[in-house]
């Protein structure tokens, strides 16, 4: 399916930024973390809470599960092409990380990035808890062996296992968020029962260590189309009550595992340049948006479909990408605890130049298939241009635009050139003694 951007006169908001965050009413739990996930309120720009309240109460559970369900498909053949040798070009090869589900990684960067934050062998339950009534409505549960993942399982909103009872304290699995203001002990309790559970259906696994993860399922599961962005958006939720003063974290691990707990207390921008360096070795990603699930949504919600073509049309035509300096480099919204309300809810990015797709020479279905750039924090940039991708797509269906030995080539240079700086020092300095 060949997806077409929105026309300029479908792209003009109904109500401005501020006007779209006061239009969630005051009994959506989850309405005093939205600032942190700017793309629901970009959605709420164009459409009234009434019918995007539909979606957030009762879609949204089931299209996350049916996006985890092909996300995990593809990682479990990706690892099998990965043994294979079929993917040549690894470290131009952007795929999904799977910890968590909603970040992408480098091929090449995928096990030992893996390994070195989570183990050789572990398992991670994600849980949707539903913005509006704080329900758990679905979760899966995604083993990885040596940073690869080997197997997963997916519990849909009917899913008995929702239903269990904690052995203590006789709540049900999906009522646990309901019970306890902090998310962080909803977490905990959850997590005893997804123990015994993982240990049921894996028992050969039992030793591997394991989290739980919680997250909101509307303000908490949708992230930009920067992956410098996206990291950022991670630190911020994760931090939401040490940095914002909000009641607790808008999702998080229990427990934390040791290397993401000490670089959660590290600087936003700090975060932001150690992880990515893990995940891109810092390149920009233009983040791959799953075509597959676009298709099902356009020939079954239709609405839903619309919706999702106009945020990403608005974002690469309008709002454009930021590159990582900028991301950085931006304001932050600001909320006062005292008063619970929030000062100011915009990111604000410095000046420099922003991405648009019309400008990379590219068309609107291979901007939305995820763009890896050949630029970091690091780099001097006036404008992105064409010559500055690395490849267009994800996965098996990546389309490198460098030639074969690019890389090597490109560091060879870099050696040569601080070798000739070094021999100009020491020219200079034997001319000056």
């Amino acid at each position: 399916m060949l997806i077409e951007a929105l026309d300029d006169s479908e792209l003009k908001p109904k109500r401005t930024y501020t006007e779209a965050y006061k239009s969630i009413p005051e009994d959506v739990y989850s309405k005093r973390w939205a600032p942190l996930s700017p793309t629901v309120l970009y959605n709420l720009q164009f459409y009234d809470w009434s019918d995007y309240r539909v979606l957030a109460a009762e879609r949204m559970d089931e299209n996350e599960a049916r996006l985890f369900d092909e996300r995990m498909k593809n990682s479990l053949s990706l690892n099998e092409a990965l043994d294979l040798g079929k993917i040549k070009r690894k470290a131009e090869t952007m795929v999904y990380w799977g910890y968590p589900p909603n970040l992408t990684i480098r091929a090449d960067l995928h096990s030992s990035s893996s390994v070195m934050i989570y183990g050789p062998s572990h398992d991670i339950s994600f849980l949707g808890v539903n913005d509006i009534t704080r329900e758990i409505r679905f979760g899966f549960t995604l083993h990885m062996e040596d940073g690869y993942p080997t197997d997963y399982w997916i519990m849909l909103p009917d899913d008995e296992a929702l239903e269990k009872r904690h052995m203590k304290l006789g709540y049900k699995l999906k009522e646990m968020p309901q019970k306890f203001d902090d998310l962080a002990l909803a977490a905990s309790r959850v997590r005893d029962i997804m123990m015994d559970i993982r240990n049921e259906r894996n028992p050969q696994w039992a030793a591997s260590s394991y989290q739980v993860a919680l997250f909101f399922i509307m303000i908490g599961g949708i992230t930009k189309f920067s992956n410098w962005d996206a990291i950022g958006q991670i630190y911020d939720g994760v931090n939401a009550r040490n940095m914002y003063q909000l009641p607790h974290s808008l999702f998080l691990y229990e427990p934390w595992p040791p290397m993401l707990n000490t670089f959660f207390a590290l600087k936003r921008d700090q975060w932001c340049v150690s992880l990515s360096r893990m995940l891109s070795m810092n390149q920009l990603y233009m983040q791959h948006v799953d075509k597959d699930v676009l298709e099902h949504g356009k020939k079954h919600y239709y609405d839903e479909y619309l919706r999702q073509l106009l945020n990403y049309s608005y974002q690469l035509k309008v709002l454009g990408v930021p590159l990582p300096k900028q991301t950085l480099e931006c304001e932050l919204p600001k909320y006062d605890p005292n008063i619970g309300e929030w000062q100011s809810i915009d990111f604000k990015y410095p000046k420099g130049p922003l991405i648009f797709y019309e400008d990379l020479g590219l068309t609107f279905d291979e901007a939305i298939s995820g763009v890896l750039f050949n630029i970091t924090h690091k780099s001097k940039v006036e404008k992105v241009t064409h010559d500055d991708i690395i490849s267009i797509g994800h996965g098996f269906d990546t389309k490198y635009l460098k030639p074969e030995g690019w890389i090597e080539e490109q560091k060879k240079k870099k050696r040569l050139r601080r070798k000739v700086k070094k021999i100009k020092k020491i020219i200079k300095y034997k001319k000056s003694s």
